[in-house]
């Protein structure tokens, strides 16, 4: 009979903690973009992700002859995250790279990660969400 009202308790708690979520928006400004066509795949990544393979949040856009790009993503709750994004040229879906693994299309990270040896890592691409607003810029660059 005691715990009827303690179940109570926690049900009226978890809707408060829920709503007590911080929220921020990034505007993620995507510069140098070398070539007119294909499709820019971005993700969102936090920090529990697999990074480089499965990200939260993400959005492909179009080119159309564009050099810069703007998106918003919105509503993000309070974090650390790290942004990937690739041109992708030939519309495959997927990054294509040379047989050692260096992408032959052109990427860019959050930070302006640009690893020197080895694949990105997460921690060289992350950043802080803890505002309501963020601007990042991102510079796409090829190998």
């Amino acid at each position: 009979m005691k715990s009827i009202p303690i179940l109570i308790i926690i049900l009226h708690l978890i809707p408060m903690n829920s709503r007590s979520q911080q929220l921020g928006n990034i505007h993620l400004t995507i510069q140098n973009i070398e070539n007119e066509k294909g499709t820019l795949r971005v993700g969102l990544f936090t920090e529990d992700d697999k990074f480089l393979e499965e990200s939260t949040w993400s959005r492909d856009i179009a080119v159309n002859g564009r050099q810069k790009i703007e998106l918003d993503f919105e509503n993000i709750p309070y974090g650390t995250y790290a942004i990937s994004i690739f041109h992708d040229l030939d519309e495959n879906g997927k990054l294509d790279a040379n047989f050692i693994g260096i992408p032959k299309e052109p990427v860019g990270f959050s930070n302006d990660h640009q690893p020197k040896m080895g694949p990105p890592k997460f921690n060289g691409a992350k950043f802080d969400l803890a505002q309501k607003q963020l601007a990042l810029t991102v510079n796409m660059y090829s190998y």
